[in-house]
């Protein structure tokens, strides 16, 4: 990893941008910029330096990831490429804009998540998912905003299994 992973390079120097950041002199702030916007131009990885990162995170394969200034993601968190964490595009009025990704979440390729809610611990967003609705603790959610659960249905002593599908 620490020489051909340029998802684990982004989230190193990420680490180092957010502790910029937060320091809180403009001079720290314009230089954890800098190397947002360096790591963004070599690996093709933009993460905002004030989003929040726990520990564990795997960012695969990692071009075209998107993290959002208020975002924060848990631990142990498995992102894939393409991921995009952003707002919704709506006034805030300088509350947070991002979404908040629990523990132990996987994010699938192509997947955005957007606007403040909540992806809940053990969550999986599928590939190519929009979400803009919270989704609850180990949900597997898929297209948009559509939750999957599988349910068993014993038909004369054989059990069959059925997903369905329904709205967040």
């Amino acid at each position: 990893p620490l020489l051909f992973f340029k998802g684990f390079h982004a989230l190193a120097t990420h680490r180092v941008a957010h502790a910029l950041w937060t320091s809180g002199s403009e001079a720290d702030a314009g230089a954890a910029l800098m190397l947002q916007s360096r790591v963004s131009e070599c690996f093709g990885v933009d993460i905002h330096p004030g989003a929040s990162m726990g520990p564990g995170i795997m960012f695969d394969h990692a071009t075209g990831v998107v993290v959002g200034g208020t975002a924060v993601l848990g631990s142990d968190i498995y992102v894939l490429h393409q991921v995009t964490l952003g707002a919704t595009g709506k006034p805030m009025g300088g509350k947070k804009r991002h979404p908040t990704v629990g523990d132990r979440c996987t994010l699938g390729a192509g997947c955005t998540v957007l606007g403040d809610i909540e992806v809940g611990d053990g969550a999986t967003v599928g590939a190519a998912a929009i979400v803009t609705r919270d989704v609850p603790a180990d949900a597997t959610v898929v297209g948009v905003n559509k939750l999957v659960e599988k349910k068993s249905l014993e038909t004369e002593g054989d059990i069959d299994e059925f997903t369905w599908f329904y709205d967040i």
